[in-house]
């Protein structure tokens, strides 16, 4: 139960939280870690949003179905 014990307590000094405040930055692999990580969410939210925005935009045009 020790090394668990251990590897909890190194993990939480490590990262106590996914918010960027809260990220020793200092820390070369965290850096590129979310930064990827964000960047991907980035990419992820900027997909959704164009597709919510031109469905908006085909239901305004009022086009039947292309069914």
């Amino acid at each position: 139960m020790w090394g668990i014990d251990f590897l909890c307590v190194a993990l939480k000094r490590s990262v106590s939280s996914m918010l960027p405040w809260d990220i020793p930055w200092y820390d070369p692999s965290h850096a590129v870690f979310f930064t990827a990580l964000y960047g991907a969410l980035t990419v992820i939210g900027l997909g959704v949003l164009i597709a919510v925005v031109m469905t908006l935009k085909d239901l305004k045009k009022g086009d039947s179905g292309h069914h």
